[in-house]
């Protein structure tokens, strides 16, 4: 083994075969352990065989062979070898061990958790099989089969097992099935040196969840400090930004995250509506398009863009992004108010008309829409149908007193 440390192959592979003619078995199987620990698989494999022709009926060299096989694909060997084991053999409870494994690896997941359970059955006490199960549980998307066998586990004393934080993934088990404040009590558990950076990204995430914005921001802030590059940080916490009214942090963040990530259409959109609320109405709208140019199916970017173009009285822009969307069977409600809207300013009149009685069935409670259909009433000289959108916008907002004068100066006609 020190040459292999120190990269003398030639010498280990001499080492090797003096072993497997000189040494005893228990230090040879000591060393086919560690040669498959280190990733030496053909020299561990020559040294099981070597125990094995020994010991045919061992049923640990059985076991430890079928590793190998899964290790190097061959999977029918791996069933033969772990056939060979017995129930009566103390290697059993490990053969169902592997046997779980394998059957994962071929997509057979009754026969594997079958196998898990064989397993617990026999010693549902032992913290290796506890684990093995729960990881099978959390691995099929099983949260709550998962969270009681990892629960069993800290109730044994078992806080991290193969490199695995058990207080995690409980955490991670629970937030995946909605339930943020026990996901949070667990991972809250995790002593801050010990927190991976994924998991305190899953942490700050959790935090943003429940408006705890003052706990999620020095967590992402470890986050990048430790990896800019670690891009999923950078919509959240550009939210979280302008959710605390910091719009100037936002902007900058959502700006480096881009100088990390070009493929990005959620921080491009997220970058063009902020920019968008601060009237930056160029740059906004080149974010969009870069985003739509990522993703020609996301909706929300259209709609945006849209509503940009509109405030921009690029009337024939709102059209043809509307209509870009509407080819890729994209709909929103609001699209046939902003056509609505931008017909009316491009004086066609006939598909102004078209689109308001659309959006009128889509926002029979929007008192703004109300409004605005009462405004074009008014500029198209029918009052009665004014009339009647300003009733229906008053009876929504019943404190405007703007639109209940203006109601009743109508009335008076």
């Amino acid at each position: 083994m020190a040459a292999i440390r120190l990269g003398q192959l030639d010498q280990a592979q001499a080492a090797f075969k003096k072993s497997l003619a000189n040494d005893d078995d228990d230090l040879i199987y000591s060393l086919a352990e560690d040669l498959y620990a280190i990733g030496f698989v053909a020299e561990s494999k020559e040294a099981y065989l070597h125990l094995a022709k020994k010991y045919p009926d061992e049923g640990d060299l059985k076991t430890a062979l079928a590793e190998l096989a899964i290790e190097e694909n061959d999977l029918d060997l791996a069933q033969d070898y772990l056939a060979q084991v017995p129930e009566d053999s103390p290697a059993y409870l490990q053969a169902l061990m592997v046997k779980a494994d394998l059957y994962q690896s071929e997509g057979l997941m009754e026969s594997a958790e079958h196998a898990l359970n064989q397993a617990y059955a026999l010693a549902p006490e032992e913290p290796v099989v506890v684990f093995a199960l729960a990881e099978f549980y959390f691995a099929t998307g099983q949260y709550h089969q998962a969270i009681r066998q990892y629960r069993a586990l800290l109730l044994q004393g078992e806080r991290r097992i193969a490199k695995v934080d058990v207080a995690a993934r409980i955490g991670t088990a629970y937030a995946a099935i909605g339930n943020v404040d026990n996901a949070i009590a667990y991972l809250e558990q995790i002593k801050p040196i010990d927190l991976t950076i994924d998991t305190k990204f899953q942490l700050a995430f959790l935090y943003t969840e429940k408006k705890a914005d003052d706990d999620a921001l020095p967590l992402f802030q470890d986050i990048l400090e430790a990896d800019p590059q670690y891009t999923s940080v950078y919509p959240l916490l550009g939210q979280l930004y302008e959710r605390i009214h910091n719009d100037a942090e936002a902007v900058k963040t959502y700006q480096l995250g881009l100088s990390y990530d070009q493929t990005n259409p959620i921080l491009y959109r997220l970058a063009g509506l902020l920019l968008f609320k601060l009237d930056e109405l160029d740059q906004a709208k080149d974010y969009f398009q870069k985003a739509l140019a990522l993703d020609d199916q996301d909706l929300a970017t259209y709609s945006a863009l849209a509503d940009l173009n509109l405030a921009a009285h690029d009337y024939q822009a709102v059209i043809d992004t509307i209509t870009a969307a509407n080819d890729r069977d994209l709909v929103d409600p609001r699209f046939s108010w902003d056509l609505a809207r931008a017909y009316h300013a491009l004086e066609n009149e006939d598909k102004a008309r078209e689109n308001w009685l659309i959006a009128a069935e889509d926002y029979p409670a929007d008192g703004d829409f109300w409004h605005d259909l009462a405004d074009w009433y008014h500029e198209i000289g029918q009052r009665d149908n004014e009339r009647a959108a300003l009733r229906k916008a008053v009876d929504l907002d019943p404190d405007n007193f703007e639109l209940a004068e203006r109601l009743a100066d109508l009335e008076l006609d």
